[in-house]
């Protein structure tokens, strides 16, 4: 028997394999495309005005604070602060608010839309968790306690010892 006989079917199996993963990845490919498509269908309709909104008398954020001396910064901030690209789904526009993390405008520390919402300096992240929780002070004053009790047995046995 020639050798390119005993690898027939052999390849016959490897080939059908790697057709079998081909069309499973052009699935996986279409699949992908139309969740995708489905997403940004739902983006541009949230980013968009609804249809039929008419802006006749458009308020300016800065004039929600009155013009008196000393409201000049806060009135040049609210002026030039981007008030387009999010609406929420009745036409009402996400105005003034600004991420104390990451200092883009659209969304507040905390939110998901933050790039600094998982990552960013983990440690100083659990230390003001670990801050603004109410039971901190009671939990290390615990601990303290807990020591202290530790290091006074431990004394007392290594006297007891000698």
């Amino acid at each position: 028997m020639s050798p390119e006989r005993r690898g027939g079917p052999k390849r016959a199996r490897e080939a059908a394999e790697l057709e079998q993963q081909r069309r499973q990845e052009q699935k996986r490919r279409r699949r992908d495309a139309q969740q995708r498509q489905q997403l940004q269908h739902l983006e541009s309709f949230y980013e968009k005005p609804p249809p039929g909104l008419i802006k006749e008398d458009e308020t300016k954020p800065e004039d929600c604070i009155s013009d008196v001396p000393g409201n000049e910064h806060a009135r040049e901030f609210l002026a030039h602060a981007p008030t387009k690209g999010l609406w929420m789904p009745r036409g009402k526009e996400v105005k003034v608010m600004q991420c104390w993390r990451c200092k883009r405008y659209g969304h507040r520390t905390g939110d998901k839309e933050c790039p600094f919402f998982i990552k960013g300096n983990q440690k100083l992240e659990q230390f003001r968790v670990a801050h603004e929780d109410p039971m901190y002070d009671i939990i290390r004053e615990d601990k303290r306690h807990e020591k202290d009790v530790r290091i006074q047995q431990l004394k007392k046995l290594l006297e007891d010892s000698t």
